[in-house]
C-alpha cells in the first residue's frame, strides 16, 4: 500500500475463530492500521457498556463485521447492531460478510438481519460457501445474485471471491467486474487486500478494478 495505512476496526469473535477476525489478521499483515473492537478471551458474553464506540470509529476507513458474529449470543448480537449504527454516525464505512453459520439452518436469520440493516453497508460481500444457499433462498440464479442484490439494496458495493477458481465477482453503480486473481488465495486475504487497497485506488469502476485485482498480493 502507498500512502498511510488503511484505518480499520473489526468486530470479531473473542476466540478469533470467525472470517471477521481472519480479514482483520490478514489486513494487519498487509500494514493496515487495525484493531480488535472486543478483546481476545475465551468467554464469549462481555460488558457492552465499556466500549467506546467514537473512540474506537472515529477517522476509521472501514468496519468490518460478518453474520457469523450476530449469532453468537446476546452481548456480540447487540454490539453488531451498535456498531453500525455508531459507525454511520461517525463517517465510518461498513463491510459486512455473509458467511454460512456452523448452524446453516440459520442463514435465513442472519440474512434477515442484513436485510434490517442494508441501508448501513457500504460493501456486502458474500462468502463462497454461503453463495447458492444464499440464491436459493433469494430465488435467484446464483450467477445473477450479486447484480440482484445490489440493485434492490443500493449497496455502493456487492462482492464475492472464489478461491476455488481464484476469480472475483464485484456489482457496483457504474456495472460489474470478473477479476481472475489466482487460486492460491484464500477470500479472508482477498477481502483484505481489497479493503487495503480500495481508499487509495478510488470508488470509479477503474479504481474498483485494480483495487480487485491487486488482491493477489
Amino acid at each position: 500500500m502507498a500512502g498511510a495505512p488503511v484505518r480499520m476496526v473489526g468486530l470479531g469473535l473473542r476466540d478469533r475463530s470467525d472470517c471477521a477476525s481472519a480479514i482483520l489478521e490478514n489486513s494487519i499483515e498487509l500494514g493496515a492500521d487495525a484493531h480488535f473492537i472486543i478483546e481476545r478471551s475465551e468467554i464469549s458474553e462481555f460488558d457492552q457498556g465499556l466500549i467506546d464506540w467514537r473512540g474506537m470509529l472515529e477517522s476509521r476507513h472501514w468496519l468490518v463485521l460478518s453474520t457469523s458474529c450476530l449469532l453468537d449470543g446476546k452481548s456480540m448480537k447487540w454490539a453488531w447492531g451498535s456498531s453500525l449504527t455508531f459507525a454511520e454516525l461517525e463517517g465510518c464505512k461498513s463491510v459486512m460478510v455473509v458467511d454460512m453459520p456452523r448452524d446453516s439452518g440459520r442463514l435465513e436469520e442472519a440474512w434477515g438481519s442484513v436485510i434490517e440493516r442494508i441501508r448501513q453497508i457500504h460493501l456486502l460481500f458474500i462468502g463462497p460457501k454461503a453463495m447458492k444457499e444464499l440464491a436459493e433462498l433469494e430465488g435467484i440464479e446464483e450467477d445473477m445474485l450479486l447484480g440482484e442484490i445490489r440493485s434492490r439494496s443500493l449497496v455502493p458495493i456487492v462482492c464475492s471471491f472464489d478461491p476455488e477458481n481464484g476469480v472475483a465477482r464485484i456489482s457496483h453503480a457504474l456495472g460489474q467486474e470478473i477479476i481472475e486473481v489466482g487460486r492460491e488465495v484464500s477470500f479472508e486475504r482477498w477481502l483484505a487486500r481489497f479493503l487495503c487497497e480500495l481508499p487509495q485506488s478510488g470508488s470509479g469502476a477503474s479504481g474498483i478494478a485494480s483495487a480487485a485485482g491487486s488482491a493477489s498480493g
